[in-house]
């Protein structure tokens, strides 16, 4: 069966686009499409044709899927110059969704009128490549130059209202009338109105150069190229610049950041799949904040961004009434029947058992016996804080990552216990909120946390090796991290990780090495930024920190008790162990099974932790190397310390450990 219908109204040709379930344009719509084309431009009955859609979205865009090789013909720019090469008008319809290769097919077309659901954007930046079937080049005849950068280079969606106002659209209609209006438009038209025959208007240098100082700003290198190819759009005959962007666009569809983008694209489709329940999520019009610190403070900015009522308790007044100040649309509670209308409360009080219990025991008899209790502690044990709740199934996991307004990464973590409603409702407030969530079984950390603690506990083994805070820094930034561990640690404050170390103490293993340095400094109230010094000096309230002479007698002290020479570490043995301890991290969470996917790690570190996406994530960057390389990374990390890396004692033997085999396997499979 076609995925492209054609009917006649009259002497307009009506084509309806139905590849379910988004029209994605992959190989099999572009082929239909050609020979609808085909077949009408023999038709002399036909005078204009209208392109719609039998689905909620025009063209969603192109299939990701088929870039990592050679591309099926027919492809998209002929299809589009099948269009333009017709001797009638087209008018394309547009409903729902028109991104990438979908809206770059709209701009073929002579008009184009939307409904009030339209949403277009170029988002091929953001997967390491640029437009490559005409967007850089009708895109700015159409909107001029400055506009077009904008488009092209944001990546951003761009709603009916600002199509229209942009040009993109020449008219907003009610939905049910669309198909309509877009016949009436056709068999109104005179002509062609092709964009590839109209010239790029003029635009001063100053306003060509302010947007693009905007959006270059920390651009990758493709982003560089998109921009460059707009500019250039005006420049010589119009075939000749729509082959340069397609040359352009090849290259880069082929290049090893390309892949990992969209690598890292279908992970997120695979977590957010993983997430679904065969039960319907619960209403939630209120949420209940429960902790007015720091991170309830940034939750209630984040869920008043999106629309929700929310009320925020705190036992201690001045919390309260400091959260008020900063904090707008919110209602206040120094009672805990303040959150007895939340339909969900979300637990941010301090991350001690003793503190979420009590709040847990009194909390639920204030509530109504379907609202939902989440919790977002960071490392504690949620069975263990449910054994304070009667309606355990009405209880689970929800960890946000610092600041939660800003940072799109969520853990839904379900108990035994939780039941499928409330893992329901949990996944759909992390996509209400826009953020990247994966699912993540019990355990100290759960995934991301307990990933990025086995990086900590490396740098700071190489800490106590030989290389300085700097040095770490230096690599990590080197690798395409934006800022490094040491200075994370110090914005985050050493004062949680030094808590989770006392509290783990009774329990850690003896033979397991432990670095004391960071404990000195916090026994000495270095606790980073907020106190002024941590692991770097912050003078006078800078929030850049410099290195610090008593930083490095604290770590001068530490080696002379433990006997260590210290010794000069460059910045490849500091990328390959800090990699190859992550990549120990994921194969101990795949294999017990507290990560579903390897490729969640790498959503989760990317996401969370600004792991650079051009990578792919730890586990994938690791993926692309040799195993004799690998290998080698994960002799050194159990050199490190056997206890902390057992998983990777084979690779001391020369072998490839089996648990960290089947996750490389995995992502390898996904290039």
């Amino acid at each position: 069966m076609s995925t492209v219908t054609t009917s006649l109204r009259g002497t307009i040709a009506v084509l309806l686009l139905n590849n379910p379930p988004v029209n994605m344009g992959n190989a099999t719509l572009r082929a239909d499409l050609a020979r609808s084309l085909q077949n009408l431009a023999t038709d002399r009955q036909v005078e204009g044709v209208v392109i719609a859609s039998a689905l909620t979205h025009f063209y969603a865009g192109s299939d990701l899927s088929e870039f990592a090789g050679e591309l099926r013909e027919p492809q998209l720019p002929s299809v589009i110059a099948a269009v333009e090469q017709l001797d009638v008008p087209v008018v394309a319809a547009l409903t729902g969704l028109a991104l990438g290769g979908g809206l770059e097919f709209a701009l073929g077309c002579d008009r184009r009128i939307g409904d009030p659901t339209v949403q277009v954007g170029f988002p091929e930046v953001t997967l390491g490549m640029v437009p490559g079937a005409g967007g850089t080049v009708r895109t700015p005849r159409l909107t001029g130059v400055p506009i077009a950068i904008d488009l092209v280079a944001s990546a951003r969606r761009i709603n009916a209202d600002e199509a229209l106002r942009v040009g993109i659209l020449d008219d907003i209609v009610p939905a049910d009338e669309l198909v309509d209006r877009a016949v009436e438009l056709a068999r109104s038209i005179s002509g062609k109105s092709r964009l590839i025959d109209r010239q790029v208007p003029p635009a001063t240098a100053e306003d060509i150069e302010a947007v693009v100082a905007r959006v270059s700003r920390r651009a990758r290198p493709n982003v560089l190229e998109a921009i460059d190819l707009v500019c250039r759009a005006g420049d010589g005959e119009v075939d000749e610049v729509l082959d340069a962007e397609r040359k352009v666009f090849n290259r880069l569809r082929l290049s090893g950041e390309a892949s990992n983008l969209r690598y890292l694209f279908f992970a997120r489709r695979a977590a957010a799949k993983a997430l679904r329940s065969p039960a319907n999520p619960l209403p939630v019009r209120t949420v209940g904040i429960a902790g007015a610190g720091t991170m309830g403070a940034s939750l209630a900015r984040a869920f008043i961004d999106h629309g929700f009522a929310v009320v925020v308790y705190d036992r201690d007044p001045a919390a309260v009434e400091r959260l008020d100040s900063q904090v707008s649309g919110i209602r206040t509670a120094a009672d805990i029947t303040g959150l007895s209308d939340s339909d969900l409360v979300i637990d941010a009080v301090f991350e001690d058992m003793g503190v979420k219990t009590d709040l847990l025991e009194n909390l639920e008899p204030k509530l109504r016996d379907d609202a939902i209790i989440a919790s977002n502690t960071s490392y504690l044990d949620l069975c263990e804080m449910s054994r304070a709740l009667e309606y355990r199934n009405r209880f689970a996991g929800l960890h946000f990552f610092n600041p939660p307004h800003r940072n799109p990464l969520v853990e839904v973590i379900r108990t035994p216990a939780t039941d499928d409603a409330t893992a329901a409702t949990l996944s759909r407030i992390a996509s209400t909120l826009g953020k990247v969530a994966i699912p993540a079984g019990l355990g100290d950390g759960f995934v991301a946390n307990r990933v990025y603690a086995d990086y900590r506990t490396q740098v700071e083994f190489l800490v106590e090796q030989g290389a300085s805070p700097s040095d770490v820094d230096r690599a990590m930034r080197g690798l395409g991290m934006p800022i490094g561990p040491f200075a994370v640690a110090d914005m985050s404050g050493l004062d949680i990780a030094w808590a989770r170390r006392k509290r783990l103490a009774a329990t850690r293993d003896p033979r397991q090495r432990y670095v004391a340095i960071a404990d000195r400094l916090c026994e000495t109230g270095r606790l980073g930024q907020k106190t002024g010094a941590g692991w770097f000096t912050y003078p006078d309230g800078s929030r850049r920190g410099e290195p610090d002479p008593d930083v490095d007698r604290i770590i001068a002290a530490e080696r002379a008790i433990k006997g260590v020479e210290p010794r000069h570490i460059d910045d490849s043995e500091i990328r390959d162990r800090v990699l190859a301890s992550m990549l120990c991290g994921a194969a101990v969470l795949v294999d017990c099974a507290t990560a579903e996917r390897a490729s969640d790690i790498d959503v989760a570190m990317t996401e969370g932790f600004a792991f650079p996406k051009a990578l792919g994530g730890p586990v994938r960057a690791m993926s692309a190397r040799p195993d004799s390389e690998i290998v080698e990374a994960l002799a050194a990390v159990h050199a490190s310390c056997p206890v902390t890396f057992s998983v990777a004692e084979p690779a001391s033997r020369g072998h490839l450990p089996e648990a960290v085999a089947r996750c490389l396997n995995e992502v390898r499979e996904r290039r």
